[in-house]
């Protein structure tokens, strides 16, 4: 009689915690650093920094293909080899909540860094962590469906500033709409990044804000919504929500 796919999901997250935390305590698993934190600063996509996009776990989630090609970026011009591995891995294959989802549904991507002296490392931006090659392999077992190369990466990045050269810029519309739903998810449980003892996320996002003078251009922005909205009775768009 097969297992129950809870009872196999619960014993897998166990099982993960555990090796997680001893991965922490024995140099296997760490957090992004700071130099590489600096560095996607000036890297952008949608015309808002990495150092942002890939600090927040709530705009990683679900989003792997696109994080990761993102964070690879920050890779192409050092000497390291660097890989998109397109692969399934356990901790969505086994998950009870994706199984209904039809063929391709456990499909992820993370990025693999090989240094000078031959160690690879695993860049999981769904997770927010950097982990030896062997030992997420060992927790996440991946059966690898496809990789990307640095040179196909490097491509494929050249393709898409080529047809969408604006969202490698900054873009003060994104950060006025994306900026401020950020600064509501610091304590949102698993924004590792934003916790306290950490608040990366909220450093980056000050930084960011002090580059593109946030402040004025939220203050223009309040100031061209209230001239547009003069002269409308106070319960307009209460009326309008109700009327919908």
């Amino acid at each position: 009689m097969p297992q129950d796919k809870n009872k196999i999901w619960k014993e897998f997250l166990t099982d993960a915690e555990k090796k997680l935390n001893w991965g922490f305590e024995n140099g296997l698993v760490g957090y992004y650093t700071d130099t590489l934190i600096e560095k996607l600063r000036n890297i952008y996509d949608g015309g808002m920094p990495a150092s942002i996009i890939l600090l927040s776990i709530g705009l990683c989630n679900g989003n792997c293909y696109d994080r990761a090609l993102l964070l690879s970026r920050a890779f192409l011009d050092t000497e390291y080899d660097v890989k998109l591995v397109y692969a399934d891995v356990n901790s969505i294959k086994l998950n009870p909540e994706y199984q209904n989802d039809g063929d391709g549904y456990a499909d992820h991507c993370f990025v693999e860094i090989t240094t000078k002296d031959g160690i690879t490392y695993v860049y999981d931006t769904s997770q927010g962590l950097v982990f030896n090659k062997e030992f997420y392999y060992a927790i996440e077992k991946p059966t690898i469906r496809k990789i990307n190369n640095k040179q196909s990466i490097a491509d494929h990045i050249a393709m898409e500033k080529r047809e969408y050269p604006q969202d490698f810029k900054p873009i003060t519309d994104s950060a006025l709409l994306i900026i401020p739903i950020l600064e509501l998810s610091y304590d949102t449980p698993g924004e590792k990044y934003a916790k306290k003892g950490f608040n990366l996320l909220q450093r980056e996002i000050e930084l960011y804000k002090k580059k593109i003078n946030y402040n004025r251009l939220k203050a223009e922005m309040d100031k061209e919504i209230k001239r547009m909205t003069v002269g409308l009775p106070e319960n307009f768009f209460k009326n309008n929500n109700e009327s919908e």
